[in-house]
């Protein structure tokens, strides 16, 4: 990357390709993705934020040698860990030590990395005879005044240019607001601050200066912090960004919390920097008057010496995803995210706060593996907003055929009159997780269907002797649901459409099953704005109805297609669901419940119909041995995710299976703006599906 400032990263639209959780989307600018062989962290978020992490020296001089492929590989960012805090960089009042601070620098420029300088006052780590004089004893306030101009002008000074941000002051606040009681503090007072920016910015005008701090949910820090800013600009003192450190815990923060911060900081006008980013996977240590070095205490510090359990490592996994979907949440105002360290080993929570102790708290495990909740998701068009994907795999090549979200300015209600999908777009792939997504443009849009009235819902293409056939779901003039299909020689389209809907459809949602045998079956229908309710027996009714929740509940329906493939060959069936007991599951067991979203496939000769449970926000599955059905309900697929529903496809491709689904998290939450993403599913020896955590709520 070029050394852009880090705000640049931040005046722009939310765009990014992500595997992991999470992006957000301009309308209309739908981008090809450059082709990539590899996945990287700073390819999926690099153009949200800048993607950090702090390095040692080991890894600026180039020995940790797979320390540095990661990070040429993954970030565009760095900071020192430690070699330019003032006991290194400065250990003698009239001697200062650059050979660390001037390797780092170099490391950064070689690589084209952002470089952070970190940092410039901070009381702990600090030179110790900085504060004092020869007898130890506070100096006064004028020599401490020249001291620190002459520290951060010397040092700010020789990187001017090279160095394009710093965060000035460390941690100079604590959990209830109140000032810590440092030596800065102590002699110059609350001025200390101001001095310090005031120094930094008279040394280098062009380079960002940034005030970084722990624990910033508190409210008594969030609320002095926000002091500070606005105090600093209020005098016309330079602050561009606030560091908010991510040192995390399994219990702490509370994310609501920490994104109340967040907001707070920056509506003062200043980006956020998440600058410290770990997560300690062990227990939170509080010690009490009783702690002694037993074997039981220390065993309650290292309680995982040989590796995390899974079950720790999922929950790991999962809250850190939450805090990623929440930095991809707030990308407007996040300049940075920057990881405390490369991989587990060499993160400073091991040996803390008791030699010995063993933690797994970075992006990366000690074989510099990717963690989990950052390598199973991909945004697959992080240049635009599609959801509701079909996805086929055509000449050995995977295609995916999604709606198209535009906004629509109508208030959203459960009609679903808010959403405004205008056309379909066609994408092709050979690599799933890690290749180039190719756009081949518009497929179908409203204006091309002689019956349309609006709203291109979900769609499914599928394949007979050479042609191609893409059936979707719109609203005729009256605003009815039917279900058209449109016809092209080539996968990628354009599809023509037929004149008319198919004969006696209805709904929305087509999912269509080539059964290996040459024959085809629709899965189909949707409740509330899918209209499924208005329907019994394949017939209209005059009014609405939906059964008593001690009732069977609705069922989607499934239908053979006529040799043609342009019509029904038969009345649409019930797809019936049942439950543990064989009944048909009730109306009123809404996280069991079929609502919408209809998709069939097989494995190991058995029928697998999956589907949204709408109001509940769950993909579940339920399993049968023929196309017909009934179908025994199994379990859930996808937990929710960030936005109301989701649909779905699940398929096969070069001896993997996959799931693409949607969420909302790069519109924030905005449910009729959708992403479209991608993550590998996989099955237990019983032919389970294995639930994957949705990140949402």
């Amino acid at each position: 990357m070029n050394n852009r400032s880090a705000g640049a990263y931040n005046g722009k639209t939310l765009c990014c390709l992500l595997i992991a959780l999470l992006t957000g989307a301009c309308l209309g600018c739908c981008r090809q993705q450059p082709p990539a062989t590899e996945f990287s962290l700073k390819q999926a978020l690099g153009d949200k934020f800048l993607v950090g992490v702090a390095i040692n020296s080991e890894q600026a001089s180039g020995r940790d040698t797979r320390a540095v492929a990661i990070i040429k590989r993954h970030f565009n960012a760095i900071v020192p860990e430690n070699c330019m805090k003032s006991a290194i960089i400065h250990p003698e009042e009239n001697r200062y030590d650059f050979t660390l601070a001037d390797e780092f620098v170099r490391f950064g420029e070689e690589n084209n990395l952002f470089i952070t300088g970190h940092c410039l006052i901070w009381h702990s780590q600090l030179a110790p005879w900085f504060c004092v004089d020869e007898q130890g004893n506070d100096v006064s306030p004028g020599i401490l005044k020249e001291r620190m101009k002459e520290h951060i002008h010397t040092i700010v000074g020789r990187y001017k240019g090279r160095v394009k941000g710093w965060d000035v002051v460390n941690e100079a606040i604590i959990d209830n607001g109140e000032w810590r009681q440092t030596a800065f503090y102590r002699i110059l007072g609350e001025e200390f601050i101001p001095l310090a920016f005031q120094y930094a910015h008279e040394a280098d005008p062009e380079a960002e200066l940034y005030y970084n701090d722990y624990d910033m949910s508190f409210q008594g820090r969030r609320e002095s912090v926000t002091k500070l800013i606005n105090a600093l600009k209020e005098r016309g003192i330079r602050i561009d960004a606030v560091g908010m450190q991510g040192h995390l815990g399994m219990d702490y923060p509370d994310v609501g919390e920490f994104e109340k911060s967040l907001l707070a900081f920056a509506a003062t006008g200043v980006k956020v920097m998440i600058t410290e980013w770990d997560m300690s996977a062990l227990p939170t240590v509080k010690q009490g008057a009783n702690v002694s070095d037993t074997a039981a205490y220390r065993q309650m510090l290292n309680p995982y010496p040989e590796g995390l359990p899974d079950s720790v490592s999922s929950a790991w996994n999962n809250r850190m995803r939450a805090f990623l979907n929440l930095f991809i949440r707030h990308a407007d105002v996040i300049a940075r995210v920057t990881a405390w360290g490369v991989s587990d080993g060499d993160s400073w929570k091991n040996n803390w706060p008791a030699r010995g102790r063993r933690d797994y708290p970075l992006l990366f495990d000690r074989n510099y593996q990717l963690k989990p909740f950052l390598k199973e998701m991909r945004y697959v068009v992080p240049g635009d907003y599609m959801a509701d994907p079909a996805v086929r795999v055509f000449n050995n090549k995977l295609y995916i055929y999604p709606s198209h979200d535009w906004e629509s300015g109508v208030p959203e209600n459960d009609n679903g009159d808010h959403f405004n999908m205008k056309d379909y777009h066609a994408f092709s792939t050979d690599d799933v997780m890690r290749g180039e997504i190719k756009d081949h443009g518009v497929v179908l849009t409203v204006e091309d269907v002689p019956w349309a009235g609006r709203q291109l819902w979900d769609n499914d293409v599928a394949r007979k002797d050479g042609t191609y056939y893409l059936y979707f779901s719109m609203k005729d003039r009256n605003d009815v649901f039917h279900i058209g299909v449109a016809v092209s020689d080539r996968p990628e389209g354009p599809f023509v459409p037929q004149p008319d809907p198919i004969k006696g459809s209805y709904s929305i949602d087509p999912a269509v099953l080539d059964d290996g045998d040459g024959n085809y079956y629709m899965y189909f229908g949707g409740l509330w704005g899918g209209q499924l309710q208005r329907y019994r027996d394949n017939k209209a009714l005059e009014c609405a109805a939906f059964p008593e929740d001690n009732e069977p509940a609705l069922p989607s329906r499934v239908v053979k297609l006529a040799p043609g493939m342009l019509e029904f060959a038969e009345e649409p069936r019930p797809v019936v669901i049942l439950d543990e007991s064989g009944l048909p599951v009730r109306a009123g067991d809404n996280r069991r419940r079929f609502f919408e979203a209809s998709w069939m496939h097989k494995y190991n000769g058995k029928y697998y119909f999956s589907y949204s449970t709408g109001d509940t926000h769950r993909l579940c599955y339920a399993t049968g041995d023929n196309p017909y059905g009934p179908f025994t309900y199994q379990g859930v697929i996808l937990t929710p995710v960030s936005g109301w529903t989701t649909h779905h496809a699940i398929v096969e491709y070069q001896d993997k299976w996959y799931l693409f689904h949607h969420d909302c998290v790069p519109s924030g939450g905005k449910t009729w703006l959708r992403s479209l993403k991608v993550c590998e599913l996989e099955y237990g020896p019983e032919g389970h599906i294995i639930t994957i955590d949705g990140g949402g709520e």
